[in-house]
């Protein structure tokens, strides 16, 4: 791999960390599911997710994942955050205290836009 191709690939591990280091505070406890799907202006899709863990109070909220998901998630989400001409879909599922029920919120970038906007959040 290039200098420059590990270097581009490094700040668009650190673009999609910063939205990862953003969001992990405001979950709650329980299961989430983060997805990202980038769409390239030629068309391809490139998707990625991490599966996070928060324990309860009773673990003063550990946070687990894979870092193997957390680094593939961070650097599809910078990239698409880096491309102009990409669209970028960001979808947290979260369980509820009804285990048959999920919250979900999603961010969107268009293809010509610079940042995720929040889409929507449904319960």
């Amino acid at each position: 791999m290039s200098t420059l191709t590990q270097s581009r690939r490094t700040g668009a591990m650190a673009e999609g960390q910063k939205f990862i280091d953003h969001l992990i505070p405001q979950l709650g406890p329980g299961d989430h599911l983060l997805s990202v799907g980038v769409e390239t202006a030629a068309g391809r899709i490139l998707p990625a997710r991490v599966l996070i863990n928060v324990a309860g109070p009773e673990l003063c909220g550990i946070v687990s994942l894979e870092p193997s998901q957390m680094n593939a998630f961070a650097t599809v989400l910078g990239a698409g955050m880096q491309s102009l001409g990409a669209s970028v879909s960001v979808e947290l599922r979260s369980s509820t205290e009804r285990r048959s029920k999920f919250r979900t919120r999603t961010w969107a970038k268009s293809d010509w836009d610079s940042d995720l906007r929040p889409a929507s959040v449904c319960r």
